[in-house]
Order: structure tokens, then C-alpha cells, then sequence
């Protein structure tokens, strides 16, 4: 059996002031040929995971091309989209003739004019590949599952996790159904049921909450007689394009089991629905959290200023937490990081022990929240390259780009090149602050830090500050998602009795 790896994947926002360029597509990020087994065998992420059960079954495999960001961003350039695309579909072709291909995606791309950009991937991969040659895609929690994704792909599989820590388990599911379906044990067939709504990722977790009574439901249809596989998606909540929303998908063995696919996609799907309104995000005031965790004897307490979160779309140069910790004046050491080319520049051209002035951040977003005048002695450059030792995409290694350390007060500021997913501490770690020594760590993270930090966090709460990656959707500037659509519209409607027939969007 010989199966080919390759994907292409990144999160696009569609209120992101960043485009999804070159910068997140750069060497780092494309492995290519037996590249991708060198990087990602072993590690805790899809292809960690499907390399693994290929080699423990015996499986014979064709690395192509793998691209991916490793922050989200606004929607990626059609000249970039086009030129890796092409390039996947070429060593589809080269790598003929195959038994299968394993595709992994992340399914909330936008692309030039692509609004469904993973489904325009899964068509052009399978002109490529043939009609007859089964093809797998691996997706995150917030993928916005199409109707065409469905039709183009044999099946789909999604995280079951938010905190994600189980994209290796991911990758085998995925291979395992491949496999499957290559050696002709199981003819895999897909149920879709979408729904008008968007959640805050905030709250969608599979942790605690109304998410996580969702999948455990979920859990209970798995073992359920010609199922072999059951996903459900809260969809990235930023996206602003026509055909958008939460999904749940089952994958059944053959039109035999039809009708009990179809029953716990609408069940599963029903669950989901009624909860809608259990995921509105209690948010804490900055400058009173800020005050609260610096008069309280426990430690670290952690912050998340979600709003600008790199993993969700925010280009992670946001100066309003900054300035409510500075104007704090706190006596304990606080951690937070910025996103500021220049000011790593300046930071490079001082020196380390150097004292500098310089301006730091609102570099991108400047119409949310102005650049920053801080003054603070150097204390640390290094090239940004770390590796993730946490529970998500466990052992891959982030390129923050060059990286320094400005000390104010007892203010450690992280200053780096580019944006990067922040679920681990080792942002921090990796430049010698150790999160569990500070009285406030600030994250720019929705809930993916938490599988990470709470095993140490004294307290955890989500800041009420501005940027495009606010979880207060309905204050927003939505023009192309189609309404009704919850939150935005409180009477949006979804019924079981108006879905469509088995296998096809409802």
C-alpha cells in the first residue's frame, strides 16, 4: 500500500490587518519530500501522528509538500495560494500512481478569490489524484466544513479537543480511515449538517462547558454500529464570508448504515445547537484585572488578552494591555510580549544592557490602539526559534524571528519579528522568564493556552480589550456571512426537519 503526506494549511481572519503572505509561508514553514518526515515524525502533530501508524502497519509513503503558518492571518494572497497549490498538485502527479492520499488541511482558508479555499484545495488535489483514488483530510476544530469539501474529499476527520492537543491522534484517524478505505473493508460516506451559528473560541472548549457536553455525546455515537467516524466543528468565529458556520460530520461505512449516520448527525447536531446560548465569554476589565492580580498573594496569574491573539488572526501588536500594566506600576515581575519589527531593530542596534527609548507596537493595527513610547534596559537577543514542549503540535519548533527582551520596571516585555501561536510557555522559557515566578503572565490566546498553563496558573481570566479577534462578535463589522446567523442574529433558526437529504449540506 502507498500512500502520499502532503497538506497546506493556514487560518485565515478575515478582520485581520495582516495578509496571509509569503511571511507565513517562508522556508521554515514548507517541508518538502523526505523533509516532512524529518521534521514532523515523532512529533504531536497529523502527520507525526499518520506517520507513525503507517510505519507501524507497514505503509509505504510518498512525502510531497506540506505548508503551513504558524500564526493565522487575513486571507492569504492569491498569488501565494496559487503558487504552493500548484506545486501540491504537481507532486500529486509526479508521485502517480498511488493507493491513496492524506491530505492535511485546517479548513478555515480564504484565498484571493477562494472563499472556500480548503475546498478548492480538496478539488484540485483530487483532479490531480484521480476520481477512483481515495483521499483523506485532516481538519481543526474551527474548520468551516463546505458542502464541497464533502464532495471532493472520501472523508474528513476533525480534533476532538479545544484546549488542541490531539492532532497526532488526529493524524491516525485519519490514516487508519484511509487505509481502510484503500484496502476495500470500509466504503467511508459522509453526513453534513451545518448550523447558522458562530461561537467565541473562548468558551467552545472541550474541557468544560456546553462544547464539552457536545463531544461527549459525540463519544457515545462513535462506538454506534457503521459509524466510523464522528466530528463536530465550532468553525473559526472571524470569518466573514457568505457560507460560513458550526458543523457536525459523521462518516459512516456504506449506504447501509445511511439512516444511522443520518440520525446522529441530527442529533449530534441538535445537542449543539440548543446550547448556542451557553458560550457568551464573561470578560474581566484590564486595568481592574491587572489591579486585582498584583494585590493578591498568589501566583502567576495569567491574563489572556484574546484579542489579539496570533493563533486566531491578530497580528499581536496591540499596546492596550501594555499601557494598563505600565500605568500599574507593578512592584512583582510581569510578563507580556509584543509583535514590532522595528522595535527589535532598535533593541539589535543598542545592545544587550543597553537603556532605550524607543515606540512598540500599532504597527499593523494602528486604528485599534497607537504605538507606545517605553524606555527599558536590553537584557536579551536571540534568533526567536523555539520548540513547543507543551501538549499542542508537541515538539514542532516556532520562528518568532529575531527576538528581544526590553526590562521595564518589573515589566519583562518580549519583542520579536513576527507572530506567533502563544499556547506554551515556552514564548517565555525559551528568553529565561520562567511563567511560574511572575505575579501576571499575559497570553494572546482564547483557551488553547490553557492545556499548557492551568496545571500551574494560580487564576486565568480573559481581558475585555480591543482588537479584530474580540470575542464580542456581534460588535464586529460582519458584510458577507449570510444572515440569519447567531450570535449576530438572536432569531436565527435551525430545525431538523429542514435539513437535506443524507450526504448533503443542510
Amino acid at each position: 500500500m502507498r500512500i502520499a503526506i502532503g497538506g497546506f494549511a493556514q487560518e485565515s481572519q478575515s478582520f485581520s490587518p495582516v495578509q496571509g503572505s509569503w511571511m507565513h509561508f517562508g522556508p521554515q514553514h514548507i517541508a518538502r519530500g523526505s523533509e516532512i518526515r524529518t521534521r514532523f515524525a515523532g512529533t504531536e502533530t497529523e502527520i507525526g501522528g499518520a506517520l507513525g501508524l503507517a510505519d507501524e502497519c507497514g505503509i509505504e509513503i510518498a512525502p510531497l509538500l506540506f505548508a503551513h503558518a504558524s500564526s493565522s492571518a487575513g486571507p492569504v494572497r492569491a498569488d501565494v495560494f496559487s503558487v504552493i497549490l500548484e506545486e501540491l498538485t504537481d507532486q500529486i502527479r509526479y508521485s502517480l500512481p498511488l493507493d491513496g492520499l492524506l491530505l492535511v488541511l485546517h479548513g478555515a482558508m480564504v484565498a484571493g478569490n477562494h472563499e472556500d479555499a480548503t475546498g478548492e484545495i480538496l478539488r484540485a488535489a483530487r483532479e490531480a489524484l484521480g476520481s477512483d483514488v481515495p483521499l483523506v483530510g485532516t481538519l481543526d476544530l474551527h474548520a468551516n466544513v463546505t458542502k464541497r469539501m464533502v464532495r471532493e474529499a472520501t472523508g474528513l476527520v476533525g480534533y476532538h479537543t479545544a484546549p488542541h492537543v490531539d492532532q497526532a491522534g488526529t493524524g491516525r484517524r485519519g490514516m487508519a480511515l484511509l487505509s481502510e478505505a484503500i484496502a476495500g473493508r470500509v466504503r467511508p460516506m459522509m453526513a453534513l449538517r451545518r448550523l447558522p451559528m458562530l461561537l467565541p473560541g473562548e468558551t467552545a472548549r472541550t474541557t468544560d462547558g456546553p462544547l464539552a457536553e457536545v463531544m461527549a455525546l459525540l463519544r457515545e455515537i462513535e462506538g454506534n454500529p457503521g459509524i466510523l467516524d464522528v466530528s463536530v466543528f465550532s468553525v473559526q468565529p472571524w470569518l466573514d464570508v457568505e457560507d460560513v458556520g458550526c458543523s457536525v460530520l459523521v462518516v459512516s461505512d456504506g449506504a447501509a448504515a445511511a439512516a444511522a449516520a443520518t440520525t446522529a448527525a441530527d442529533r449530534l447536531a441538535q445537542a449543539f445547537w440548543e446550547r448556542r446560548h451557553r458560550f457568551e465569554v464573561e470578560l474581566a476589565p484590564t486595568a481592574d484585572a491587572i489591579r486585582l492580580a498584583l494585590s493578591g498573594d498568589s501566583h502567576p496569574v495569567v491574563l489572556a488578552d484574546s484579542a489579539d491573539a496570533p493563533s486566531s488572526g491578530a497580528p499581536g501588536d496591540s499596546t492596550v494591555v501594555l499601557r494598563a500594566l505600565l500605568d500599574a506600576q507593578p512592584g512583582r515581575a510581569c510578563y507580556t510580549n509584543i509583535v514590532d519589527p522595528a522595535a527589535v531593530a532598535s533593541m539589535i542596534s543598542a545592545g544587550v544592557g543597553q537603556e532605550i527609548t524607543l515606540s512598540v507596537g500599532g504597527c499593523f493595527s494602528s486604528s485599534l490602539y497607537e504605538p507606545l513610547e517605553v524606555s527599558g534596559r536590553v537584557t536579551l537577543l536571540c534568533d526567536g526559534d523555539f520548540l513547543q514542549k507543551g501538549p499542542g503540535f508537541h515538539g514542532e519548533v516556532l520562528h518568532r524571528g529575531l527576538t528581544g527582551v526590553l526590562r521595564i520596571g518589573c515589566v519583562e516585555l518580549v519583542v520579536m519579528e513576527r507572530a506567533v501561536r502563544q499556547w506554551d510557555p515556552e514564548l517565555y522559557r525559551s528568553v529565561g522568564l520562567e511563567p511560574r515566578d511572575a505575579q501576571i503572565v499575559i497570553v494572546k490566546s482564547p483557551a488553547a493556552f490553557r492545556a499548557a498553563y492551568e496545571p500551574f496558573a494560580a487564576e486565568i481570566q480573559i481581558l475585555d480589550a480591543a482588537g479584530v479577534c474580540s470575542p464580542d462578535l456581534r460588535g464586529l463589522p460582519f458584510k458577507k456571512v449570510r444572515r440569519p446567523l447567531y450570535p449576530l442574529d438572536e432569531h436565527a433558526e435551525w430545525h431538523i426537519r429542514n435539513r437535506m437529504r443524507y450526504g448533503q449540506i443542510s
